[in-house]
């Protein structure tokens, strides 16, 4: 794995791998940059264990045009590797490893048994190498149901990978992501993990860590950039016990989980619910059954639009992940409609003006959306994390008496960019835009100044609010986990203790617009920080915005400005009028699914150009990072032949009688991707073709 320059170097990194410092080559690499790079002693002074990609920062190193010593630091540092994601490491499930699981994810997006339990495994052994945890102590886990539809194995491997490290296990069973960091705090145990993909299709699956009920960032000791060297040590250096010496106990938290979110909830939420028809969409899900009897507990008029969870039906044609993007649905379109927007539709018709709301999460429950019907328009509106953030926190400020200066609010980059602007200038908040994720409102440092957070939300349909739970000792803790229910119960009783009219739930504050390009099934290690795609993003970015100046559909004064993010390998781009916004583009790899993104947001004055801006990245993505030696690749490829051959439509039935050796499951995540894209819409089991790249 590691090229030969000379015997010295060779020594060099065999020594540091005993620190688990590694440089990994996965291709060719310059040799002249490589030497230059293990001549340094830059890996030797890293504080932490880490994983570089060699051949990435070789051809960093020869792109740069500063000092030797800024060139070594900046190579290195953004050739770190990372196996985590936005929120954990996640793939398509594969039972059988091929070659090994780091190639396997990194080459398929692969989760395997191997990856599930090395990179439990891994975790662990951080957390004992740090004394954080002693062997003997107990890890909290539980799933989102999926892999219900695989026997089970994957979370086995998790269950084992505490377990050979000599922690013991408590296992959940299926529960929202929340109830896991919820119970790290009461019962005292420091490490957790949850074994979902969240709102990513049904054929994949993931983990996400939590430490004192807190999910990782990449940078520090327990950082992301550390497990990932670690896994890679336990890839190919260390080998894990044959034997686990930790025990392994279950224990049903649905109960509980109904009782913490009652009590959160607070008595009055009966009498806020007690007029309304409630239509529950949980994604076929974690919080599937917990959530019924949630509102059934509340007297609740509701209907579910789920059946039965069988795991390989999580996410499929239900909850957010299918909402997402959209602002509203039309009553005149009723029958392109999911089933969920149907239901609302038929029980709103029929009922009092205000009393119908949906409540869609996703398959771990960690988002929520609240849907409200409008009788007057006869149409669905969304009311994403955004707008269900904005509401509770000029709910918390009135009913709490609040100093609105002593509090926090917090947004992400996906936010519509007129969120902060508005808590701040409305409701007189600090405000702060961090990047994509809620870890990063977790995560969150006032650096010096005063307040705490009130709420943190992004558009996706995560909303945090501060939760007290009591450790064993009695002592307080403040739990920063999404709940997507709550998020849904807690909108409607914000908005029926605010008096809200209409207008005002349906758009609480002057919103911007926001508009999302993917590209999915893509090689993302071809986007980066400096890369070739990178580099031609900006040129046409550049070049569009001269070209709309010239025509003036931007100000002559219009100038783009540079941004770094926490992530530095967001491109972002702030497009001004001297001190005025007019916009914003950014792209960036998801840190959650096999895909790339384009994010135009703005003032809606600006929407048509900054949208054309955002389709022709996403054409060039779609040209430049398309990975052919995916399977997926091979159906997306199938799909579009047999509609250029059946004029425009065709069905999922047809395509898999052609298809030999692909299961429904498979066919569906990449269907899910083509709409996503914009290529195609699906009513039922028809596809029709909307474009092509």
């Amino acid at each position: 794995m590691v090229p030969d320059f000379t015997n010295n170097f060779q020594r060099k990194l065999e020594n540091l791998a005993k620190q688990k410092k590694f440089a990994a080559g996965y291709s060719a690499v310059d040799e002249k940059a490589a030497s230059a790079l293990l001549s340094s002693d830059w890996l030797e002074k890293y504080p932490t264990a880490v994983c570089i990609d060699l051949p990435k920062a070789a051809n960093l190193y020869l792109s740069l045009n500063s000092s030797e010593e800024e060139k070594i630091n900046t190579a290195f540092t953004m050739a770190r590797v990372n196996y985590m994601g936005t929120d954990g490491v996640r793939g398509k499930v594969s039972i059988k490893t091929n070659e090994n699981f780091i190639a396997d994810l990194l080459n398929n997006n692969a989760f395997t048994p191997d990856l599930a339990e090395t990179a439990s495994f891994a975790f662990a052994k951080i957390l004992l190498d740090k004394k954080i945890v002693n062997v003997g102590d107990t890890a909290v886990i539980g799933n989102d149901g999926r892999d219900l539809a695989y026997n089970w194995i994957l979370n086995n491997s998790v269950r084992s990978g505490f377990a050979k490290a000599g922690l013991n296990v408590l296992d959940l069973g299926v529960v929202p992501t929340a109830v896991i960091p919820w119970k790290n705090l009461q019962l005292g145990h420091r490490a957790g993990a949850c074994l979902t993909a969240s709102h990513n299709p049904s054929n994949q699956n993931g983990i996400k860590f939590f430490i004192d009920g807190k999910k990782l960032v990449p940078e520090g000791d327990l950082g992301d950039y550390v497990l990932s060297a670690y896994m890679y040590n336990y890839c190919f250096a260390e080998k894990l016990p044959e034997e686990a010496s930790g025990k392994i106990s279950q224990y049903n938290a649905e109960e509980d989980s109904i009782k913490w979110m009652e009590e959160v909830l607070g008595g009055e939420m009966k009498s806020a619910v007690k007029d309304l028809t409630i239509i529950f969409d949980s994604a076929n899900g974690a919080t599937d059954a917990i959530g019924r009897k949630v509102l059934e507990n509340l007297g609740a008029n509701f209907i579910s639009v789920n059946t039965q969870c069988t795991g390989g039906n999580i996410n499929r044609g239900v909850g957010v992940a299918e909402i997402e993007g959209t602002e509203l649905y039309s009553g005149k379109e009723y029958g392109k409609h999911i089933p969920t927007v149907k239901k609302i539709f038929d029980e709103g018709r029929k009922s009092p003006e205000g009393s119908v709301y949906g409540i869609a999460l996703d398959g771990d429950g960690d988002r929520g959306f609240l849907l409200y019907y409008s009788r007057k328009d006869d149409d669905v509106y969304i009311l994403d994390g955004d707008k269900c953030g904005y509401i509770l926190a000029q709910y918390l400020i009135k009913s709490k008496n609040l100093d609105p200066k002593k509090y926090w609010f917090l947004s992400t980059i996906e936010s519509d960019i007129m969120t902060a602007s508005a808590a701040g200038k409305n409701l007189g908040l600090n405000t702060r835009i961090v990047s994509v994720g809620d870890k990063w409102i977790g995560s969150f440092k006032t650096n010096g100044q005063d307040g705490e957070v009130l709420v943190g939300l992004e558009i996706s349909g995560h909303l945090i609010f501060p939760i007290d739970v009591h450790d064993p000792n009695g002592k307080k803790q403040t739990l920063l986990s999404g709940v997507g229910l709550l998020t849904g119960l807690a909108s409607i009783y914000a908005i029926k203790s605010l008096g809200l009219n209409e207008e005002k739930i349906i758009e609480p504050f002057e919103p911007g617009f926001s508009k999302t390009y993917y590209v999915f099934f893509v090689d993302k290690t071809r986007y980066y920080r400096g890369s070739v795609i990178w580099n031609k993003d900006k040129e046409l970015v550049e070049m569009a915005v001269n070209d709309a100046i010239a025509n003036s559909k931007f100000p002559k004064s219009t100038k783009i400005k540079y941004e770094d993010k926490e992530d530095l390998n967001i491109l972002y781009m702030t497009i001004l009028d001297g001190e005025q916004l007019l916009g914003v583009l950014f792209m960036r790899n998801s840190g959650t699914e096999d895909k790339n993104a384009v994010y135009v947001k703005g003032e809606k004055k600006y929407e048509n150009v900054l949208c054309e801006i955002g389709a022709k990245v996403q054409t060039l993505h779609a040209a430049e990072m398309k990975n052919e030696n995916r399977i997926e690749y091979k159906y997306e490829r199938a799909v579009i032949k047999n509609l250029d051959g059946s004029g425009g439509k065709t069905t999922v039935d047809k395509i898999l009688s052609q298809l030999s050796g692909v299961n429904e499951s498979d066919l569906s995540g990449v269907i899910y991707g083509l709409k996503k894209e914009g290529r195609v819409s699906v009513l039922d089991r028809e596809i029709t073709r909307i474009k092509f790249f």
